[in-house]
């Protein structure tokens, strides 16, 4: 539990990151930026909060040696001595210009925060917040010139969303990341902070989800596909929790060993997460995932029934060959409210 009510903020700098693959460049600040009362009370609100509250676990990793980890070593650093937040803040500044190289990231804005007073269980803890602002909005301003009102459309940073965001806590591993339309670009949580998924039950039952929709996509016959989130499902509704073994077992009537272990590989080298056949997930936290998979059933290649009714799903399907293409008759089951 982190508790950020008392939190303050000591330190604030921006720097200026763009697109290495283009040989853009980067600005970076040579002091910090000037606060007032009312920036601080804003960035606590609509910076910190969001990413504490919103944001998923993560925990820093290296290949090597964890020291090794670029955001690790640097933030450890700010924490032990806060008056060389100004140079160790460059530093950061210019491993995100390294990371930048795929040809979709933006220019814009670098903030990074030094705030204090983050309590957690252990007692109270400094945090480094890392923003980075890969687009502006647009918003109106009214000046007053000479006795006329005048409205001006300007562009500036959002405070209703953050783009990319990540909070580290001292002397722990934990990170708090917020990545908005990370699928496009992976370098905020691969190449820049190097973390991987906390092994929380959010965490676990995400990744359990992500390998029930695999193994489904992955069976050929609709009809099994539509069996096996059926199976999936009945395991979930009659158990506290569920193991990845006896997914596994399940998987293995529509697909072989060897595909399903391609699978779990392929996921873990996509998000970072270690399967084990003795994990066990919550049954609560996985419903979610299970419903998903049989809310989108798989008819033929490249076609798909959806079902947005959270209280109905397939119960029946049949599928025949015709001489232009199939017919399908479905029998959808809806719960009673």
């Amino acid at each position: 539990m982190v508790d950020i009510s008392s939190a303050r903020i000591i330190k604030l700098i921006v720097h200026r990151i763009v697109n290495k693959l283009r040989d853009e460049g980067f600005t970076l600040s040579d002091q910090e930026a000037v606060r007032t009362p009312t920036l601080d009370d804003l960035l606590l609100k609509n910076y910190l909060a969001p990413v504490i509250r919103q944001g998923e676990d993560y925990e820093f990793y290296h290949e090597s040696d964890l020291l090794l980890n670029t955001i690790h070593h640097f933030s450890n650093l700010i924490f032990s001595d806060s008056d060389s937040f100004q140079v160790h803040s460059q530093a950061i500044a210019k491993h995100l210009y390294s990371a930048s190289s795929h040809p979709n990231i933006g220019g814009g804005e670098f903030i990074e925060i030094l705030f204090d007073d983050i309590r957690t269980e252990d007692g109270a803890r400094q945090g480094l917040g890392l923003f980075r602002i890969e687009g502006k909005s647009d918003y109106l301003d009214v000046t007053n010139d000479n006795g006329s009102l005048r409205v001006l459309e300007r562009v500036g940073i959002s405070l209703e969303k953050i783009q990319k965001g990540a909070i580290v806590l001292s002397g722990l591993p934990k990170v708090f990341v917020i990545d908005a339309l990370g699928q496009k670009t992976k370098y905020w949580l691969d190449t820049f902070l190097k973390v991987v998924p906390s092994g929380t039950p959010k965490a676990c039952a995400k990744a359990v989800g992500a390998f029930l929709k695999a193994i489904s996509n992955t069976v050929e016959s609709p009809s099994d596909a539509l069996e096996f989130g059926k199976r999936i499902q009945e395991s979930v509704a009659d158990s506290e929790s569920l193991s990845i073994g006896t997914i596994k077992n399940i998987s293995s009537s529509y697909l072989d060993e060897n595909a399903v272990n391609g699978i779990l590989t392929g996921i873990k080298t996509k998000i970072g997460f270690d399967f084990a056949d003795d994990l066990t997930v919550d049954s609560r936290q996985l419903t979610r995932y299970a419903k998903e998979v049989v809310r989108k059933t798989r008819v033929a290649d490249g076609i798909s029934l959806v079902i947005s009714n959270q209280g109905a799903h397939v119960a029946l399907m049949d599928i025949k060959k015709t001489k232009t293409g199939i017919r399908v008759t479905i029998d959808i089951q809806i719960d009673e409210a």
